[in-house]
């Protein structure tokens, strides 16, 4: 009776938390729709609209430098009310706004939350959560990412009549303050607390998490020798045992971004219409199958995540994600009427999204938790994503430019080529993570290091 308990508490806990991922995936979904009409009411240029895009992943880079500091000095739990509080004054000041540069402002200022978001709640999960269950409470932040995605293009479809364009950011400040009220009652992060001497503390919250006084005491001694490896600082994220985690992690949340996940959601609409698909109602019903696609396709890879495997699911979904940005490219040079072309896009997109979701969606988050030992996890996170949010707000704000300049079929040819350099990335480097604890990767990773060490040649001293 007591493991069920536990069971639905820890289900309740990463549930909630993991609402953090509606606000993120409904801010990136709702400018798709929203931005068709922010242009008629405030004429912008391409370039102008690629800014208030690419605005908020802007706002996350400083929002990501921001969470590492702040979630190791005052917690993962502060770090997520802040970031619910930030969310929701991002949303008031973009409903009052009425010029392009206080919609840019605004946006700015909602990155700062999302960007803390992206990393105290995958952070905070992860520190919670049994080894054994991590991949798919991990995959609940995801999972309500694409349904904040879904809700957005839901929203955007259900106001696309009236134009409403203010009404559709309006809707996303009642999960915000659900997930900020939640916080109030929810438990620090046990390692946290361990980290910052409260023992006596981080026991009461493992004893309402755990099955059994042994896991308790299990979990205990497994993280205070993790820490003792490690000093907190910055500079240890580069020093010799982490260093190959650390740019392994990096390269991940770079790649990641450069598939071009977020430009092809943010500007779905406008890539239909560009297709041939005339019609804003249609191209708008052809983004909440693209939404609602992500959000089942994340659904089906959380339910494997635990049992395949990280890795397996990352090579597959990437290896997609290649195939999809071909057919996409090839496209393009294909002699066919505009209507024809634009379903066959939007083909090529679902076939994206399938394998996004499968691979590189669900397994981002994990992957770079995963990497970082207790003490600079908060500060790793947050260099990995802010490397994330730099990437994608420099091809989200050039990616209507460079499609004019470049040519759709360009572009899609530069992102399968960023998706194979993830792909030979994660096949040469990413180990497999599944089912062990958080330091147990730490010990593993910094071993393999050692005796990488220990193999190279030792060059004689000059005489």
């Amino acid at each position: 009776m007591n493991r069920i308990n536990n069971r639905v508490l820890m289900f309740c806990i990463a549930g909630l938390v993991s609402m953090g991922g509606i606000l993120y995936g409904y801010d990136i979904g709702v400018i798709s729709g929203a931005l068709l009409f922010i242009q008629q009411a405030i004429p912008m240029t391409d370039t102008q609209m690629g800014m208030i895009v690419g605005a908020v992943l802007g706002g996350g880079l400083l929002g990501t430098l921001l969470a590492g500091p702040i979630s190791d000095r005052y917690g993962r739990r502060v770090l997520i009310m802040l970031a619910s509080i930030i969310f929701i004054a991002g949303v008031s000041l973009l409903l009052m706004s009425h010029t392009f540069l206080m919609i840019l402002g605004a946006r700015i200022f909602l990155g700062l939350g999302i960007g803390i978001i992206s990393v105290a709640v995958p952070l905070y999960v992860a520190e919670i959560v049994p080894a054994k269950d991590r991949g798919k409470y991990m995959a609940f932040f995801q999972l309500l990412l694409t349904f904040g995605i879904v809700m957005a293009y839901i929203v955007d479809l259900a106001f696309t009549p009236s134009g409403n364009w203010r009404a559709m950011f309006a809707v996303v400040l009642i999960p915000a303050i659900i997930l900020f009220i939640g916080m109030l009652f929810l438990p620090e992060s046990p390692r946290w607390l361990i980290a910052n001497q409260q023992l006596a503390a981080a026991r009461k919250v493992l004893e309402r998490l755990r099955a059994s006084a042994a896991e308790v005491e299990h979990d205990i001694q497994t993280i205070q020798l993790g820490l003792q490896q490690v000093d907190g600082r910055w500079r240890e994220l580069f020093s010799a045992p982490f260093f190959l985690p650390s740019l392994l992690a990096i390269g991940i949340a770079i790649f990641n971004q450069l598939t071009g996940i977020n430009s092809f959601l943010q500007y779905a609409p406008l890539i239909l219409k560009n297709a041939g698909i005339n019609s804003s109602m249609i191209s708008m019903l052809g983004s909440v199958g693209i939404g609602l696609l992500n959000f089942f396709c994340t659904l089906l890879a959380m339910l494997l995540i635990d049992s395949v495997g990280r890795r397996p699911l990352l090579l597959v979904g990437i290896a997609g994600l290649i195939l999809a940005e071909v057919y996409l490219a090839l496209l393009q040079y294909m002699e066919v009427d505009a209507a024809t072309l634009g379903l066959l896009s939007l083909a090529g997109l679902f076939l994206f999204i399938v394998f996004f979701a499968i691979g590189p969606g669900i397994v981002v988050w994990l992957a770079i938790a995963e990497l970082f030992p207790t003490r600079v996890r908060g500060k790793g996170m947050a260099l990995c994503l802010f490397f994330n949010s730099l990437a994608s707000t420099v091809l989200a704000t050039f990616f209507l430019p460079w499609s004019h300049y470049l040519g759709m079929a360009n572009m899609y040819w530069l992102c399968s080529s960023f998706s194979l350099f993830y792909f030979l990335i994660v096949f040469f480097f990413l180990p497999e993570t599944k089912v062990k604890t958080l330091e147990e990767i730490q010990f593993a990773l910094q071993k393999k290091e050692n005796e990488s060490s220990e193999l190279k040649p030792v060059m004689p001293a000059c005489s």
